[in-house]
């Protein structure tokens, strides 16, 4: 008997199979992970195999894999391309099957095949996922080890050597869950967000950990299956069909879903078939694997040794231990932050001196970690202080807060910030690197003046830190930095997304690159990330304060002192500063007389046993989301929080709320509405029983032109149905049938229009807007974005509507009524028979309800901007209009802003058709334009701010926001960059610390015209 060997060396594991002459499996050895140690891993597995078999009467070794075709070449052994390599073992275990799934460490692939008449098998088609990891193992691994913390509790400490057994318990307790908690998938950082805002809000673990399960699987059916039909027998294999979860989530989809014998290693068998098959004889010697090989054979780019020269690091972190004063107890103030991945808390004196701190896990149980420093503060120091008042901040502020009562709760730039200056008040630049987030806060005068924080990618950030650390099995405390100090030679690393990093040190690894030198260009490569990604062009002053988790690494620090040439001041207590910064905020609150001693006890509030009961949001009649609450008992008192609209987290905000100007421009959009046209889309009754009804997407260009395309189809005589507000229902649909990645309301524009399928209008109405009018006819090209141009081919070809309902004119805007209504009657149905004159004065009718909105709204934002106080800060928002007004978009934005005691006004409402805009000629965007010359607008008005709404990956406004800057230099504006994740947590943060930076630029403006007046005097003297 005769053996074929056939090794998937993939991009996290190393599967081998053993075939016979006859092709029957004759061994298949254990799903190894191989941690990037690839060479010494294939060795073992070669050499466990040539221990089981004689070595004499092995044909031929082969490999397949991602990372299988450098060993190969290493041991001039063949190689299989991994496609064909699934596709070969499946077939051999599963013959006639029609659909293969197939999900791996880092890869994601669909096979269709069809036979011919000998039963031959071919390639119907295939797809397979982008650079992007998500929805993969490795991102699945990522949120088990996140999550590790909160499943074990206590001391736990992960390492990849608990990996497996982590997964196992990870898997099992999702399948104890009620119901999948909504979680989005699309990228690693949005899943993080989500989750994390689940956590917050007391959502079960299991519950988390089946959303995120079944938000994989719909982001495969979006992004991998998109609208192709699967063929039964449908299979699912690769190292993810181990996942019970996942399988369990997939055949929700597909009921007769199959998982096959081997599922792990049919790569491996596929390449020992093929190799059996065309009978390849080879012989391999394993001892030859070794690093030696792989060093010889690459160089790689390198980077300067990492060296400390310019900033002081003082490695004693520690504090004196609190003593008694002759006086009595010490009377303290008390600042926790909840982060995202830890949670500090510093205890300060009358003096604002730390005098005890702790820094844990946040293990995902913001109450119940809070209780536990509670309670280790009580046990410390309790018997010598006389706690004041307590504030809170950080991403688990509010739902903390609430528990503790506390007497402050801020955001975490303005806390970061206010500690930062009480270390040193000359700092210009403060560096602040978290577990989830990073942030660059510009500071003048001691107050911050700027900020940013990273709009969507983790790379950079502390988790990114340790979860690559974890990946290579080293301990991030200590032995990292240690590693990265002594490296000789660092391996320049591309700036990446954690998972995208991940391949890369794999990559490096398999080829020879020291581990140590990949640690230090690690170093090196978070710095870059952080610079490109979050600081991106602004100003970086002379004196930089670097504080967060990885700034207690002195690689780190070395790497930045390096990359920028200038020092960094690395205080004592780094990690806690948000705390101590919150604790010196709360003091000064309580010595103004603001806040008042409340009765506290640290021993009870530590042993408060949390309760909660669930219940559904049924506090907005019209919302149909139907969000889950968790209503907690903290000893009596209620305390409510969930949903995704942000109600129950800006619930502790004090004082009256400002009005909500997004809900007015609704409600002025409705009023022009043709209500005697218009269908209940509960009901679907007709108010014209003998005429057809026209269905309309509420999303997209509707959001903006939808008074004109309604008030068409009414004088026409027709009925009109509009979908409703997106929902999650609706946003989920339309995600799951994208046959392409765009941008989210695009997805969501899919969703209503299959909402809208399904139901008994008659026609669909999706135009193709091509532009729309300027202020500037000659000048400007006033296009839409190609995707909204576009948005009607996609949907059709993604829903396969039936194209004899559809009513699909080309519309060019900006060439006015006649256009419109000639190319309008070209486009209906033979169903509808209307003369092109009847079509005409319909279109102008409904031309000038669509301008009696525009100047009706208009006329509203002049009465309100003349009714204000010229003092009071004004936040005018800009966006697109499928961002601005949908509510599931823009997270309830104008809700947010109102609750928060903002003057917040849609760009809608300004008059911006007068402002000149020569200083960008031939402006293409149509949109884009009335975006610059509101920001315009914003520039001139001294107590105007700037916010712009825009959302993950539009094109557009990627190099808008850099005009959009640009004008607005003198007053740095707020960026909100949304996507699929429904978390408002990180949008409120946003706002909270921009809000600060307002009050602080206009302090800035008043001494500054205080000075000017001043001069003024003194020379008129």
């Amino acid at each position: 008997m005769t053996y074929d060997v056939g090794l998937d060396v993939g991009s996290v594991s190393i599967n081998c199979c053993v075939v016979d002459s006859h092709g029957q499996i004759a061994f298949e050895s254990p799903y190894k992970r191989h941690f990037g140690l690839i060479l010494e891993e294939t060795r073992q597995i070669l050499q466990d195999i040539y221990s089981r078999f004689d070595p004499a009467q092995i044909d031929s070794v082969s490999f397949t894999g991602s990372q299988g075709q450098i060993v190969s070449q290493f041991l001039d052994a063949p190689f299989e391309v991994e496609t064909i390599a699934q596709v070969l073992g499946t077939t051999r275990i599963l013959p006639g099957v029609r659909s293969i799934i197939a999900i791996g460490g880092q890869d994601a692939a669909l096979f269709q095949l069809e036979y011919d008449q000998e039963n031959n098998w071919y390639l119907e088609a295939f797809n397979l996922n982008s650079p992007c990891a998500s929805g993969t193992g490795s991102f699945i691994d990522q949120q088990a080890e996140r999550l590790a913390y909160a499943m074990y509790g206590g001391d736990f400490e992960m390492d990849q050597n608990q990996l497996q057994k982590v997964l196992r318990d990870f898997i099992s307790l999702g399948l104890q869950s009620s119901y999948p908690a909504p979680v989005a998938c699309r990228c690693t950082v949005f899943t993080k967000s989500d989750m994390i805002h689940l956590q917050n809000k007391g959502e079960s673990l299991s519950n988390i950990i089946a959303g995120l399960h079944h938000g994989t699987a719909a982001n495969y059916l979006s992004t991998i299956v998109s609208n192709r039909e699967l063929h039964e027998p449908i299979t699912f294999i690769g190292g993810m069909a181990e996942n019970e979860l996942l399988v369990q989530a997939f055949r929700k989809h597909f009921p007769d879903l199959q998982v096959p014998e081997y599922h792990t290693s049919l790569g491996a068998l596929g390449t020992a078939l093929q190799s059996r098959r065309q009978g390849r004889k080879n012989r391999v010697n394993p001892e030859s694997l070794d690093e030696s090989m792989a060093t010889s054979a690459y160089s790689f780019p390198r980077a300067e040794t990492l060296e400390l020269n310019l900033s002081h690091f003082d490695p004693d972190n520690s504090l004196k231990p609190v003593k008694s004063t002759a006086k009595g107890k010490i009377k303290a103030f008390l600042g926790i932050d909840i982060g995202s991945t830890s949670t500090k808390y510093s205890l300060v004196d009358e003096q604002g001196r730390i005098i005890h701190k702790r820094y844990v896990a946040t293990k995902g149980k913001p109450i119940e970690v809070a209780q536990e420093l509670l309670q280790y503060l009580d046990q410390e120091v309790g018997d010598k202080i006389d706690l004041q008042a307590v504030g809170t901040t950080g991403s688990g502020r509010n739902v903390v807060g609430d528990f503790l009562d506390a007497d402050l709760i801020i955001d975490e730039i303005t806390a970061h910030a206010r500690g930062a200056v009480e270390v040193d008040s000359g700092i210009d630049t403060i560096f602040e690197i978290g577990g989830q987030d990073s942030k660059y806060i510009s500071i003048q005068d001691s107050h911050p003046v700027d900020f940013v924080m990273n709009k969507i990618c983790a790379a950079g950030t502390g988790s990114f830190l340790h979860e690559l650390a974890n990946k290579m099995n080293i301990n991030i405390v200590g032995q990292f930095q240690d590693i990265a100090l002594s490296a000789p030679a660092p391996v320049n690393l591309a700036e990446r997304c954690t998972v995208f990093m991940e391949s890369d040190l794999v990559g490096y690894s398999q080829k020879g690159a020291k581990r140590d030198d990949l640690i230090a260009g690690l170093c090196f490569a978070i710095v870059r990330n952080y610079l490109h990604r979050v600081v991106e062009g602004r100003h970086i002053g002379s004196k930089i304060m670097f504080l967060g988790g990885p700034s207690l690494n002195k690689g780190i620090v070395a790497a930045f002192e390096q990359v920028l040439q200038k020092p960094l001041i690395v205080p004592k207590n780094r990690e806690v500063m948000g705390a101590y910064g919150t604790a010196l905020a709360v003091q000064e609150k309580f010595n103004s007389g603001e806040i008042k001693v409340k009765e506290r006890d640290l021993e009870d509030l530590a042993a408060i046993e949390v309760n909660f009961k669930e219940s559904i949001c049924r506090a907005d009649k019209k919302c149909h989301n139907e969000c889950k609450l968790k209503i907690y008992n903290f000893s009596g008192r209620k305390s409510i929080w969930g949903g995704d609209c942000g109600r129950y987290e800006a619930s502790t905000v004090q004082g009256r709320t400002k009005d909500n100007f997004f809900l007015l421009r609704g409600e002025l959009f409705n009023q022009h509405l043709p209500q005697d046209a218009l269908m209940d889309w509960k009901s679907m009754e007709k108010p014209r029983p003998d005429q057809p009804s026209i269905g309309i997407p509420m999303a997209l260009h509707s959001l903006e032109w939808g008074i004109l395309w309604a008030n068409i189809f009414s004088e026409l005589g027709l009925n009109v149905l509009f979908s409703p507000a997106t929902n999650h229902e609706i946003a989920s649909s339309g995600v799951e049938s994208m046959t392409a990645e765009t941008c989210f309301p695009v997805k969501v524009f899919h969703g209503h229009v299959n909402h809208l399928q399904r139901t008994p209008a008659d026609y669909l109405f999706l135009p193709n807007p091509i532009n729309v009018p300027t202020p500037d006819a000659d000048g400007e090209r006033g296009v839409l974005c190609p995707m909204v141009e576009s948005s009607q081919y996609m949907a059709t070809a993604a829903l396969q509507l039936d194209e004899n309902r559809l009513i699909r004119p080309t519309l060019f805007l900006k060439e006015g009524i006649e256009s419109i209504a000639q190319n309008l009657h070209k486009a209906l149905p033979s169903g509808l028979k209307f003369r092109e004159k009847e079509v005409q004065r319909a279109v102008s009718l409904a031309w000038v309800r669509q301008m009696e909105f525009k100047k009706t709204i208009q006329q509203k934002g002049r009465e309100i901007i003349s009714g204000m106080d010229q003092t009071i800060p004004v936040w005018v928002v800009t966006g697109r209009p499928y961002n601005l007004y949908d509510e599931r978009l823009n997270l309830r934005l104008g809700r947010q802003l109102a609750k928060l005691d903002i003057t917040a006004l849609p760009m809608d409402f300004l008059d911006f058709e007068q402002v000149n805009l020569k200083d960008f000629p031939r402006m293409y965007w149509g949109l884009g334009g009335r975006i610059l010359r509101t920001a315009k607008l914003i520039a001139q008005k001294p107590n105007w701010f700037g916010v712009h709404l825009t959302n993950f990956s539009c094109g557009p406004d990627s190099f808008l926001e850099h005009f959009y800057g640009h004008i607005l230099q003198k007053k740095p504006p707020l960026v909100l960059e949304l996507d699929e994740h429904s978390a408002v947590a990180g949008v409120l943060t946003r706002i909270e610390a921009y809000k600060n930076v307002v009050q602080n630029m206009l302090k800035e403006n008043l001494i500054k015209k205080e000075k000017s007046t001043s001069l003024d005097q003194a020379v008129g003297q």
